[in-house]
């Protein structure tokens, strides 16, 4: 049986959740945009021939356990509905890693990383987390040493992606993926 793990995609609504999760898990995009209402699940197993190397884990047993069996992550994308949040709060629980996700074209999105960030606190504990600023390939209305401050505050890796071109999509995926690897005991 393979290692497992639940994975929360969280943030305000319309900032490329679903589409940059579609676009990791499946490889397609779309341009259409429906809201998620809840959340969406969907599962990847993780290609550890990318990440194998870079796991800094101090059990070589584990190392050697994990690459054996493999590594599947279940996706929770949450509806990024603020007010309806209260009926999406036992998604957080058990979540060994998160993506806070915010649109570069909307500060409002950026201010709302707050929020998800205690809610991932609140519900998840102290888990891996990374922050992820979506839509790269639209005009930026966000300033870079803004989210720079934010996420050196923070400590945490940040990325910037674009679902729609597929640009870093793989790379924050496969990052969270390593630090959610490195956490394991």
């Amino acid at each position: 049986m393979s290692y497992r793990g639940k994975v929360i995609l969280c943030g305000d609504p319309s900032v490329g959740k679903s589409s940059l999760l579609s676009r990791y898990v499946d490889g397609k995009f779309s341009e259409e945009s429906v809201p998620t209402l809840g959340a969406n699940f969907l599962i990847k197993e993780i290609d550890l021939s990318k990440v194998i190397d870079k796991l800094k884990l101090e059990n070589p047993e584990l190392k050697k356990d994990i690459k054996e069996k493999g590594f599947k992550l279940y996706f929770w994308d949450i509806g990024g509905q603020q007010d309806k949040l209260f009926s999406n709060e036992y998604y957080f629980v058990q979540a060994v890693g998160a993506m806070i996700v915010f649109n570069l074209n909307e500060l409002s999105s950026f201010k709302g990383i707050n929020f998800w960030l205690s809610k991932l606190k609140e519900l998840s504990g102290d888990v891996p987390y990374i922050i992820v600023g979506n839509k790269l390939d639209l005009e930026r209305k966000i300033d870079q040493s803004l989210i720079d401050e934010r996420v050196n505050k923070l400590g945490v890796e940040y990325f910037e992606t674009s679902a729609k071109l597929n640009e870093n999509v793989d790379v924050a995926f496969e990052s969270l993926s390593i630090q959610i690897l490195n956490n394991f005991k």
